[in-house]
């Protein structure tokens, strides 16, 4: 039987493996709890987040080596195994700082502690011929078998392990996204690479300036080519801190802001409803955007309702409200609503790394319902003459163009605009070209 553990969490690698084998428990479908790095100092804190991003980012890739060398499927492997193999794996392939020895040393003996004293001798073995495996650095990565792309745009040669022969089985590995999205995207793009390639970029901190009150200049951030935008380059806590200090910028990426900045409206509205306020970033877009309007932001999530509190508890215009009240009381009022729905965010993978290896027929099936309903009610919430604007985070035609499609028909609301957001960036790019994917379209009552 697995050993339990009820030590404190102080060493970075027993934290990241801890969390891996929780994942490993619901993978394909990834969870999204946090990481417990107990009250381990900021640098060993750093190297557990490091690892966990590390094996969630390229987790397809890394099975397929470990499975390789260790000649059976790692995912016949109990979870604590998968995730002390995984997370080893990735510091010894993917992360060029760390000592090769004290990677296999310490995964070795928290194998040993956590699972039983037999499965230090096989994490030994395996991640030896791992650490055996990784070869030189390459320029760049064009489909070679015997290589795998890294996040800064080059590649790793692999020595005794090749990728598939199969091209969308190639990607699929390389690139570490399911076999599912892979063949999507073929059909969607014809050469699916590009868009797997860039759910392996370092995403940027990307900030929205276009509402700020007072200059820019002086903060140290870097320009980006949208002119609304600007990228964040220093430390987590003096972004904090920045923040805090200037609530008229915010951090928000160009595919994202584009479904309000490019509202078209006859006149300004008096009560807009934002549907799935979420944490509140739209909701600010739509308060800076129309500052005389009365604003709803809702949800059916009560922690995001009382972030939503927490961010507008000092402004008399932006009120919190659960989904529930809000159909009560607000049918058939506002003028604006925004349905910002839930959706696979295939547009957003480089950022929600524990969303690529979600079942897509099976996601899918379930999404466009909830889709569905809430556009439903957003319908039911418009005044004659409102305007609704629908939008997702993915690149899925059927939540998105089909969707738009379906809205338009059920409700009879003409389609004013829609707009598809493809996703810009490969790994090793300059950031100031940065961009998620989305989709959003616009319909009046």
């Amino acid at each position: 039987m697995p050993r339990t553990t009820t030590t404190p969490i102080t060493d970075p690698r027993d934290a990241a493996y801890r969390h891996l084998s929780r994942q490993a428990e619901r993978m394909p479908d990834l969870g999204l709890f946090d990481l417990h790095t107990g009250s381990m100092d900021a640098r060993d804190a750093s190297l557990a987040h490091a690892i966990v991003d590390a094996v969630l980012t390229r987790w397809l890739t890394l099975d397929y080596i470990i499975s390789t060398l260790g000649g059976r499927p790692l995912r016949e492997q109990e979870p604590r195994m998968q995730a002390v193999l995984l997370g080893g794996a990735a510091q010894l392939l993917l992360m060029d700082r760390v000592p090769p020895h004290a990677v296999i040393d310490e995964s070795v003996e928290w194998a040993k502690s956590n699972i039983r004293p037999g499965a230090g001798g096989m994490t030994n073995a395996i991640l030896r011929k791992v650490a055996r495996a990784k070869g030189q650095r390459t320029e760049s990565w064009d489909h070679h078998l015997d290589a795998i792309p890294r996040s800064d745009g080059t590649g790793l040669q692999l020595i005794g392990v090749e990728l598939p022969a199969s091209g969308l089985h190639r990607v699929s590995i390389a690139c570490s996204v399911s076999s599912q999205l892979v063949q999507r995207w073929e059909n969607q793009y014809t050469d699916p690479t590009p868009p797997a390639m860039h759910t392996l970029c370092r995403t940027p901190i990307v900030i929205y300036v276009a509402a700020a009150k007072t200059p820019i200049d002086e903060l140290g951030l870097v320009e980006h080519e949208s002119p609304s935008h600007r990228i964040y380059t220093g430390k987590r806590p003096e972004l904090i801190q920045l923040l805090a200090d200037r609530p008229d910028i915010w951090v928000q990426d160009a595919a994202s802001s584009h479904v309000v900045d490019e509202l078209e409206l006859d006149t300004d509205p008096g009560l807009i409803v934002d549907l799935c306020a979420g944490q509140g970033t739209k909701t600010r877009q739509l308060r800076a955007r129309f500052p005389n309007a009365q604003i709803i932001a809702a949800d059916v999530d009560e922690p995001r309702l009382d972030t939503l509190r927490t961010v507008f508890e000092h402004d008399d215009q932006v009120h919190a409200m659960p989904v529930e009240t809000l159909m009560k009381t607000e049918l058939a009022r506002a003028d604006l609503v925004l349905a910002d729905v839930p959706c696979s965010n295939t547009g957003v993978l480089a950022r929600r790394r524990e969303a690529r290896y979600r079942p897509m027929k099976k996601q899918l099936a379930r999404l466009i319902l909830i889709q569905r309903s809430i556009a439903t009610n957003a319908y039911a919430l418009l005044k004659p003459g409102g305007t609704l604007v629908y939008s997702t985070c993915s690149l899925e035609h059927e939540e998105n163009e089909d969707q738009a499609d379906w809205i338009a028909s059920k409700f009879d609301l003409p389609l004013l605009a829609h707009r598809r957001v493809d996703p810009v960036g490969q790994p090793g790019e300059d950031s100031a070209h940065y961009r998620d994917g989305s989709y959003s379209a616009r319909f009046v009552k």
